[in-house]
This record gives structure tokens, C-alpha cells and sequence, in this order.
């Protein structure tokens, strides 16, 4: 009696389907980190930024709009930035962005990604 070697055809194809949803995932998941990632930067450069931590709401809000035109991150706007007290110091302020970005996946399912990062004005690091 011989006993059989090897997947069958559906085990292949049910195998490379996973294959093709994980790939799928792979490829619409990585440009929302990436996007994150140079968001991230941004924020850091501009908290690094000499005299950045006494300039108003405005001009942050007028530096954090010339870095979005200049890095082609035109999916946020400067409503997803917000300057913040930080909790326990006084006259410290923090540079914070908070973002939502829903991603078609397949079908009716999306994908929704939240992102949250805050830099002390005058000090690189996340906080």
C-alpha cells in the first residue's frame, strides 16, 4: 500500500493564498509606518530647533506646515499637531501629533492605524 507524499492541489492553493494575503498586508501596511517614521523625524527636528521653545502656537504651527510641503506629507495637515503642556514642568511645552489613517485591505475591511508621538520643545527624544 502506498501513502501519499507531498501536499494535494488545495493545500497548495490554500497555501499560497495565505501567502498572497500576508503579501497583500505587507504592502499596504508599510507606507503607514513609513509615513509614521518620517513624521516622527520631523517632530524631532523641529523640537531640536535653537529658540523653538519660546516661539508661539503660531509659528510652530507655521514651521510644522513648511516641513509637511517640504517632505510631500500631504496626507496630514497641521490640525493633527497640537502644542501641549507637559504634565509635572512648569513653562515646558510639548510638540505632539496625533493621527488616525484608515487603509482599504480587501473587501469591506480596512485597516486603522493610530499614531501618537510628542517631543519637549527645545529637547529631542519621545516623551
Amino acid at each position: 500500500m502506498h501513502k501519499q507524499k507531498g501536499a494535494s492541489f488545495i493545500t497548495w492553493v490554500a497555501g499560497i493564498g495565505v501567502v498572497i494575503l500576508l503579501f497583500i498586508t505587507f504592502v499596504k501596511l508599510v507606507p503607514l509606518y513609513l509615513e509614521y517614521y518620517a513624521v516622527r523625524s520631523m517632530v524631532e527636528k523641529i523640537a531640536m530647533e535653537p529658540g523653538i521653545a519660546s516661539a508661539n502656537t503660531q509659528q510652530l504651527r507655521r514651521k510644522v506646515d513648511d516641513y509637511l510641503n517640504v517632505n510631500g506629507l500631504y496626507t496630514l495637515t497641521a490640525s493633527a499637531f497640537s502644542v501641549e503642556q507637559v504634565a509635572g514642568k512648569s513653562n515646558v511645552r510639548a510638540l505632539a501629533v496625533n493621527y488616525e489613517v484608515r487603509k482599504h485591505w480587501i473587501a469591506n475591511i480596512d485597516f486603522l492605524t493610530s499614531f501618537n508621538y510628542s517631543v519637549e520643545l527645545g529637547k529631542a527624544g519621545a516623551s
